[in-house]
């Protein structure tokens, strides 16, 4: 949201482009061994992945069948990562306040942020992930029935393989994180 008072300039003006700030909190509240994890690996997979199946001359099926079971493999991920933004949002009592209270070695826009703003941060950023897979993917079976270039099919499925190993990464880090948040203050406690 805009602050009062605050005018859009650039492309801002036509177009709007909030959207991407938590995108760009995201990637800037990565540690070091987090970009390794949810970045890096995800991106030699799947250029390996991908270089396997177009060296077997198998990269169009693969893909074909990538994008035919990726749709629902993709709402049920929004479904799940929505009702996680959701219970995180919409929730009270003492385990949320011992995330809001939890604050982390993250600093965001010259301020620490809490593992709750955290969590909201990537589960926010794996919301936005899952959408642009389902419209990457709808894209290329738009394209499919054009017929593409055999380039294309090569960075379709590289984006493809990384977006959904990054997704089920970064949920994998989300839910490791509210784990050990609970795990330390029952220990500390118990």
């Amino acid at each position: 949201m805009k602050k009062e008072g605050k005018k859009s300039t650039g492309l801002g003006l036509i177009i709007y482009m909030e959207w991407i700030f938590p995108i760009i909190d995201y990637y800037q509240s990565l540690r070091k061994s987090e970009k390794i994890f949810e970045v890096v690996l995800p991106t030699i997979i799947a250029l390996i992945c991908t270089t396997v199946y177009l060296d077997n001359g198998k990269l169009f099926w693969a893909l074909k069948g990538f994008s035919n079971i990726m749709p629902t493999a993709i709402s049920i991920l929004i479904g799940f990562t929505v009702m996680l933004i959701t219970l995180l949002l919409t929730s009270g009592g003492e385990n949320i306040k011992i995330l809001k209270e939890t604050k982390t070695n993250r600093v965001l826009r010259n301020e620490s942020i809490s593992l709750y703003q955290g969590l909201h941060i990537q589960f926010s950023h794996s919301l936005f992930s899952e959408v642009f897979l389902l419209l990457l993917i709808f894209f290329y079976m738009f394209l499919y029935g054009i017929g593409i270039p055999i380039w294309a099919e090569f960075a379709f499925m590289v984006i493809e393989i990384y977006l959904t190993l990054n997704i089920l990464f970064s949920i994998l880090r989300g839910i490791t994180n509210l784990y050990f948040s609970f795990f330390k203050q029952k220990s500390a406690s118990g």
